[in-house]
């Protein structure tokens, strides 16, 4: 099987994003996205020029796959979604509440700036037999860095707690907006798999961000069997696409 996560970046790049989703879609089983908008009626100028209905494009390209998508707790700032081919049997969907929507203070060194309301979506599918549950996040951004705070730990004790008591084989699909050396990642990989330290990766952004860093991340349980993971060069937003192959 092969996965596929990438931030959207609210569909900034939106040509050469939808020309590569719709090639590799007919490679690839599964699709975990970020920033994505569904009939939005405002979105944060600092975003751009995002799509406001990119969910319902993004169907209409695929459709041999299923969509759900996981409505953000502030609604201007983009959903998360996964799309999985339609021939799978998907068996339950959630979209968990992590931080609610709080007022959040205008001074961009504050921690709550941009920073609260925070949703994690699970889509739990079996195929040949097997039980899998793919998890969708996306992580406290903070405008002066991607080092630790006291919301970004508790938010991955959260998450990880979370994960740790669901069944079967999971996948963690996220950009965490943490660098790899941060307390806030060593809470999500103990007893993990990160793949992204496993397979040396230096960098998780395109040239559009001009910074390299590591944000994006695919952690997986166990019992899951890695065939080959890597993150594609394809500049098709702000962020580059994992691609995960899996068993």
């Amino acid at each position: 099987m092969k996965l596929i996560n990438l931030n959207l970046q609210g569909g900034v790049v939106y040509e050469p994003m939808m020309e590569f989703i719709k090639n590799h879609s007919l490679s690839t089983d599964i699709f975990s996205f970020q920033e994505v908008f569904h009939d939005a009626k405002k979105t944060r100028p600092l975003l751009g020029n995002v799509q406001p209905k990119l969910f319902s494009e993004l169907q209409n390209i695929l459709p041999d796959f299923n969509g759900y998508y996981a409505a953000p707790v502030e609604i201007d700032v983009g959903g998360l979604v996964i799309f999985i081919k339609k021939d799978w049997v998907v068996k339950k969907t959630e979209n968990l509440i992590l931080f609610p929507e709080l007022n959040n203070t205008e001074d961009e060194n504050d921690d709550s700036y941009f920073s609260m309301g925070r949703n994690l979506q699970i889509v739990e599918f079996s195929f040949s037999g097997k039980t899998y549950k793919i998890f969708n996040f996306h992580g406290m951004w903070i405008a002066r860095g991607k080092a630790d705070t006291e919301k970004r730990i508790l938010q991955s004790e959260k998450v990880k707690k979370i994960f740790d008591e669901s069944k079967g084989a999971r996948i963690l699909c996220a950009d965490l907006n943490v660098s790899p050396d941060t307390q806030s990642l060593a809470i999500l990989k103990d007893g993990n798999r990160n793949l992204v330290e496993e397979y040396g990766i230096i960098t998780t952004r395109s040239s559009l961000k001009n910074r390299s860093e590591v944000v994006d991340y695919i952690i997986v349980s166990p019992e899951v069997e890695v065939k080959n993971f890597e993150v594609l060069t394809d500049e098709v937003s702000d962020h580059l696409p994992l691609l995960l192959e899996f068993e």
